[in-house]
C-alpha cells in the first residue's frame, strides 16, 4: 500500500469500572470481535447517530405548521408566461431580460 493511501492509527484510551469492562468483554466475545474493535464499532455508530441528529432540520411547531401549509397551498407563480417569453427571447438572442420594478 502506498504511503499516501495508508491511514494512520491512533490510540484511544478509556477508563471504566470493572463491571462495565466485563459486560463489554462478554459482548465483544459474543459478537466475535476483539474488545478494541467492539468499542470502536460501538463508538463510531453512536458518533454517526449524534452527527446525523445535528444535521436534521429542527422546527418549532409554528414553523412546522407554516412549512406544511406552504407545501399544501403553494403561492401562485405570477407572470410565468412573461418570464418564459423573456427567457426564450434571451436564449434566442432576441432581447435582454429587463426586471420589472415591484409595486
Amino acid at each position: 500500500m502506498a504511503a499516501s493511501q495508508a491511514q494512520k492509527s491512533v490510540r484511544l484510551v478509556a477508563r471504566a469500572q470493572k463491571d462495565v469492562q466485563e459486560i463489554i468483554t462478554s459482548a465483544a466475545e459474543l459478537s466475535g470481535a476483539s474488545m478494541s474493535q467492539f468499542l470502536i464499532d460501538a463508538a463510531l455508530e453512536k458518533a454517526k447517530t449524534v452527527m446525523e441528529r445535528n444535521r436534521v432540520l429542527k422546527l418549532t411547531q409554528e414553523g412546522a405548521d407554516r412549512f406544511f401549509e406552504a407545501l399544501d397551498n403553494p403561492p401562485e407563480i405570477q407572470h410565468l408566461d412573461e418570464a418564459y417569453k423573456a427567457h426564450k427571447d434571451y436564449e434566442d438572442g432576441v432581447s435582454t431580460f429587463k426586471r420589472k420594478s415591484r409595486p
